[in-house]
């Protein structure tokens, strides 16, 4: 799965240089500081408690589906989709629109009504096997340590959204219905870029814990009037039970007859072409960069004034 938004850590959290064994941290954004953050102690027991029924769970079913609104209300493109997952590295998801990812532990199918490709399992980045952010799928999987940003939407492990230094509030609403089923309510703000005033709205999710300790809804909505970020998305869980460790054989696949699979790399956008990953010990190229500020950053200036430097990238999507 390519990253959509690339940003310089320059950008984002700071270069750090190190030179002669002293570490040197430019342009390192403010964070929250603690007045700023108030966690509800009521709140982490039942997001552990939820963290550990995904990480307890050996197989997992649900239905999922995400709606989503501009802040003038036009409605904008959701996802329903229906899973079954197992461990290790099995699943199935199956889409409204027909599309269908299955993976049997060795081999993952991408299968839509006129084609079928298929690739190695868990190629070097564990976040490039999936194509959907569903949160279900991110927190069976614990893939929420591969983001920076743990506050984003399907990453739910406590740890990580607590570390976030976008998050301002954690805490427990209290006891709802929803559509019969009693759930607690567990609400957090947080913002995504905290280093651009001018573009950094505040973020609002409500998540609601059923009594197993599955989520049942998340809602989330921004300050923002930008017909994208401002995004009002609503996403509902149903069905959805822990199983038994399930057998490979039940997620064996075989394309109908006439479809071929092709194998595809998944890694070929980042091992050729002109973003191609340089390999290890080749020299450096030069280059100039802009900060997310307007500053420009060029390497050779660096590379006068230090014996080393370490840049390192990170995007979110």
């Amino acid at each position: 799965m390519r990253v959509p938004r690339v940003l310089c850590l320059a950008s984002v959290l700071g270069l750090a240089l190190v030179a002669g064994g002293a570490a040197l941290v430019a342009q390192t954004p403010k964070r929250p500081g603690p007045e700023s953050r108030v966690i509800d102690p009521k709140a982490i027991p039942i997001l552990e408690a939820m963290d550990a029924a995904f990480a307890q769970a050996q197989g997992l079913s649900a239905s999922y589906q995400s709606t989503s609104s501009s802040p003038s209300g036009r409605a904008m493109p959701g996802e329903v989709v229906k899973l079954t997952l197992g461990r290790p590295n099995v699943y199935r998801m199956e889409f409204a629109n027909g599309r269908r990812i299955l993976s049997n532990g060795k081999a993952r199918f991408n299968v839509s009504t006129n084609s079928c490709s298929m690739a190695d399992v868990a190629p070097l980045n564990d976040t490039r096997e999936i194509d959907t952010f569903n949160p279900i799928y991110w927190s069976f999987y614990d893939l929420g340590q591969w983001q920076i940003r743990s506050d984003m939407l399907g990453h739910w492990v406590t740890k990580w959204r607590l570390a976030d230094p976008g998050t301002r509030t954690v805490r427990y609403i209290g006891k709802e219905d929803l559509a019969g089923i009693p759930v607690d309510v567990i609400e957090w703000t947080y913002t995504v870029s905290y280093n651009r005033p001018d573009d950094d709205p505040v973020y609002t999710s409500r998540l609601a814990i059923g009594p197993d300790h599955f989520p049942r809804r998340i809602e989330t909505a921004s300050s923002s009037k930008d017909e994208y970020q401002g995004r009002r998305i609503v996403e509902t869980i149903s069905e959805i039970k822990a199983l038994p460790k399930p057998a490979l054989s039940d997620f064996a696949y075989a394309p109908p007859n006439g479809m071929s699979c092709p194998k595809v790399n998944q890694e070929d956008p980042y091992i050729t072409g002109k973003y191609a990953d340089l390999p290890i010990g080749s020299k450096a190229p030069d280059f100039t960069l802009k900060t997310a500020r307007g500053e420009e950053i060029r390497f050779s200036a660096y590379l006068k004034q230090h014996k080393a430097v370490l840049m390192n990238y990170w995007g979110y999507g």
